[in-house]
């Protein structure tokens, strides 16, 4: 009862939009394993985001016949393939021609399936339009696919493509629309789905009605419903009415990851450039030791500030400034709305690499009157003070520019934040973290995607990872949690919690003993408080390990992240399309 034929539909195909694009990207060879070149992916056309994902390619002759008669309704179909591994049959479609339509695809899910759309904004728009068409190319390409085809379509912004095609169809919710919106308020989500029922006109008043109606739908008229772990999976059947058949969680291929040997040497080669810009960045102020082996840990991913456990983790450090024990940093990687790097960071970055290019500069001349002196039995002492005093009075000019700065905290955030208040800071500041000489806290909040031509830390994300000592992830909403994986991947110790898919994974399919390089935070029937209280005390364990303990503990993380690879998870995939055709 194996399909031959996979559809794949996400609005995230060969469109970077958050995190449904990695577990797409990374299953891809697996489901081409599975299916070869019958595994076809259809997603939305995003010329920025295609530019670098998406391959052009002459198409078959039936496909080009199909994207022909699209054409001629309007909607311009780009054939080719998905520039990931396996490079799987790409479709992308461009429907900036026919938005227009709008208006009558939500007049028709109002009298065909009772879903009100009328009072909604183009983030509903857009995906209904682009799913109305891809439903249409599914039909057409089962008639001139042979053998059976399955439709694998996830999260609501593809569930309207299933009122157009009648394939066998696994549908994915990746987190309920309606239960993310109630965690991210004062809303008690997790007593709601515990009493097996939320309510529905929780949508309309958390304005996600339209959305909400549309995956209950979908939920309910696929002929496979699946969810990516056991977490979201009670969420789903209590905000959906409807239990998942199947989860599907989410793989991660460790394997395409450097060894630890070789990360090993990448930390070590990463973390001298992180420690130079904590040099930059805090010693215009005052002295930071940064000559041992620092520890840095960071916290990344959307803006959410309580469903990712932001509030948990500055509550956390601030706890951990009040302990004893070495400096420790900190960076927020979360993006925000700024307009740019802080002229205050950019002016003590160029202050540092003036000082580099003149060390730089004299070093060459000293090296060789040093080696005249010694070759020509000249006091190579005496010759060292002659240059170091022929060099001192630039010296002292530059140190005195370098620390010139009249203020005695550092800067919490790295860019001018477009928003006056903002949640992070204003946290930061009333929990006593404010980059004074005397925290022993030291935070930097990086709001803005990392990229190495950014003028400031100059990594991209990867790079950033590999410097850190650990990442922390304390989420209170967290369908499954790609960060604590590939975090572990990249050699650096992790923190999930109990509320995360992923998280839950580790709980059911480990010991206690076997989790020292990820360890999960209780947080099921835990204050706020109380959880940063226990986390607080995890980062001082983190932050005193010794290398070899690091060390082991990597290995750890390491082994613990190869627990999600694709080949042991695909396969329940294979398990959901053949579900479906039965």
């Amino acid at each position: 009862m194996a399909p031959k034929n996979c559809i794949e539909v996400s609005f995230e195909v060969a469109n970077k939009v958050g995190g449904i694009y990695q577990v797409l990207k990374s299953k891809s060879s697996t489901m081409q394993k599975f299916y070869g070149d019958n595994y076809w992916t259809i997603g939305i056309y995003n010329e920025e985001n295609a530019r670098d994902d998406f391959t052009p390619g002459k198409p078959p002759e039936e496909v080009k016949r199909i994207i022909e008669k699209f054409e001629s309704n309007g909607i311009d179909v780009k054939y080719g393939s998905w520039r990931v591994p396996g490079n799987p049959n790409c479709l992308l479609l461009d429907i900036s021609d026919v938005m227009d339509r709008a208006d009558d695809l939500k007049s028709e899910l109002w009298e065909e399936h009772g879903i009100d759309s009328m009072n909604v904004g183009n983030d509903f728009d857009e995906p209904l339009v682009w799913s109305n068409a891809v439903g249409k190319l599914v039909n057409e390409l089962e008639d001139v696919l042979e053998g059976e085809t399955v439709v694998q379509m996830h999260e609501w912004l593809s569930a309207p493509a299933m009122f157009e095609f009648d394939s066998p169809s696994v549908f994915t919710t990746h987190a309920t629309v309606l239960g993310r919106a109630l965690s991210n308020s004062d809303f008690h989500l997790q007593e709601a789905v515990k009493r097996g029922e939320v309510d529905d006109s929780l949508a309309e008043e958390y304005g996600v009605k339209a959305k909400h109606q549309i995956e209950k739908e979908a939920a309910r008229g696929s002929d496979v419903f699946t969810t990516v772990s056991k977490v979201t999976a009670e969420e789903a059947q209590a905000v959906l009415n409807r239990e998942p058949d199947v989860v599907l969680s989410n793989g991660f291929n460790v394997e395409e990851f450097p060894s630890l040997e070789e990360l090993s040497f990448q930390h070590t080669n990463k973390k001298e450039r992180m420690k130079e810009f904590l040099r930059a960045y805090f010693e215009p102020y005052y002295d930071v030791d940064l000559e041992k082996d620092p520890r840095v840990m960071y916290i990344s991913g959307r803006y959410e500030f309580h469903n990712k456990g932001l509030d948990v983790f500055i509550d956390a450090l601030a706890e951990m400034n009040e302990m004893d024990g070495d400096d420790v940093f900190a960076f927020i990687f979360v993006p925000s709305d700024v307009s740019g790097p802080k002229d205050e960071v950019l002016e003590n970055i160029a202050l540092y690499q003036e000082l580099e290019d003149y060390i730089d500069s004299v070093m060459p001349e000293m090296r060789t009157q040093l080696l005249n002196s010694l070759t020509s039995y000249e006091d190579p002492g005496e010759k060292l003070n002659e240059l170091i005093e022929e060099t001192s009075r630039d010296v002292e000019s530059l140190q005195h520019n370098f620390h010139a700065r009249d203020t005695e905290n550092a800067p919490l955030c790295a860019y001018d934040l477009n928003y006056f208040e903002d949640e992070i800071i204003d946290r930061l500041q009333s929990s006593g973290l404010t980059n004074s000489e005397d925290d022993r806290v030291k935070v930097v909040f990086y709001p803005t995607y990392l990229s190495r031509g950014d003028r400031l830390l100059s990594m991209d994300y990867q790079d950033a990872i590999k410097a850190s000592s650990a990442g922390i992830f304390p989420s209170y909403y967290e369908p499954w949690g790609y960060t604590p994986v590939e975090t572990a991947a990249n050699g650096a110790l992790s923190v999930t919690t109990d509320m995360a898919g992923f998280g839950q994974f580790l709980l059911e399919n480990t010991d206690e003993s076997e989790r020292k390089g990820i360890r999960v935070l209780e947080r099921k029937g835990v204050s706020d408080s109380e959880a940063a209280s226990n986390l607080a005390e995890m980062l001082q364990d983190i932050v005193t390990y010794s290398k070899t303990e690091i060390t082991e503990r990597k290995h750890n993380a390491r082994r613990m992240a190869q627990l999600t690879s694709w080949d042991k998870l695909g396969e329940n995939y294979r398990k959901a399309h053949e579900k479906a055709i039965k």
